[in-house]
């Protein structure tokens, strides 16, 4: 099955389709799905950004463990298909991870996302538009090369799993969702001790940081201001943020530093900027 579909998504490309599944791939890397993630957490009802934020860091993790332990090579390595390559400001399929490809980050980062997203609003429109975008970002992979049909749905499946999971934490056992959210990030900690790629640590410094932060910014966040008034919470989350970023550019080199400044990001984005919410009063 991987092989011919592989094979098939090589018979079919086009300039067209390039840019089709290109636009769709762009919306698996990291800067959408970070966008994505914030503007549901400062502008959507409190349990809402908060349970779209939990779902999509605590997935993080478990994606970088699991490429590192699988291993598997990407099908251009093991000469299955030929990568298309794409160097672009949006999307680049020529710097990466040559033996990452089990599970596909791309997949499960949208799949994760998106149902959260359908499962805590639950209207079927947006169900729809969450398969839609999901399956066009799996089948976008496929198109480029550097991922299996296995990797795919094992990405997509991880996914659904841990957004389902969450939603029944924050059903069945709410007020444990701290604790096991606490729980979580020092266990992400553990695979530290034995490698530390680039994507480990911004994973792992995300979520240990939304475990810190998250219950401090839920105590500061202001009342929810009518939806006009609240956009103005973008440039001032953003400001936050930023002003977090600017100081880590200081840090010098460093894998302590670099957890530490994806820690602290994590602080700015969520309870610093919530405490700008209520200052602002917005």
């Amino acid at each position: 099955m991987d092989a011919f579909l592989l094979e098939f998504f090589n018979r079919i490309r086009c300039d067209a389709l390039t840019v089709f599944f290109g636009f769709f791939s762009f919306l698996g890397e990291g800067i959408p799905l970070v966008v994505g993630v914030l503007l549901c957490f400062w502008l959507t009802k409190p349990q809402t950004g908060e349970r779209i934020a939990v779902v999509a860091l605590t997935s993080l993790p478990l994606n970088t463990w699991l490429k590192v332990a699988v291993a598997r090579p990407r099908p251009y390595v093991a000469e299955t298909v030929p990568l298309l390559p794409v160097d672009n400001a949006f999307l680049s399929t020529t710097d990466l991870g040559s033996h990452v490809s089990f599970p596909s980050g791309h997949s499960q980062s949208v799949a994760s996302f998106l149902s959260a997203l359908s499962l805590r609003i639950k209207r079927v429109w947006v169900w729809i538009v969450c398969m839609l975008v999901t399956l066009l970002v799996m089948l976008s992979r496929l198109y480029f090369g550097v991922h299996y049909p296995t990797d795919v749905i094992a990405g997509f499946l991880i996914g659904f799993f841990v957004a389902l999971f969450w939603t029944v934490v924050y059903q069945k056992a709410y007020g444990a969702r701290y604790y096991m959210l606490c729980a979580f990030a020092i266990a992400s900690l553990i695979p530290l001790f034995f490698t530390q790629p680039h994507d480990c640590l911004q994973s792992v410094g995300l979520i240990c940081g939304l475990a810190v932060f998250l219950p401090i910014a839920n105590r500061v966040a202001p009342p929810l201001s009518s939806f006009p008034k609240r956009l103005l919470r973008i440039p001032v989350g953003a400001l936050a943020a930023g002003a977090v970023f600017l100081v880590s550019l200081l840090f010098p080199e460093g894998d302590a530093f670099r957890l530490l400044s994806y820690f602290l990001l994590t602080g700015g984005a969520t309870a610093g900027a919530q405490a700008l919410f209520r200052l602002f009063r917005i």
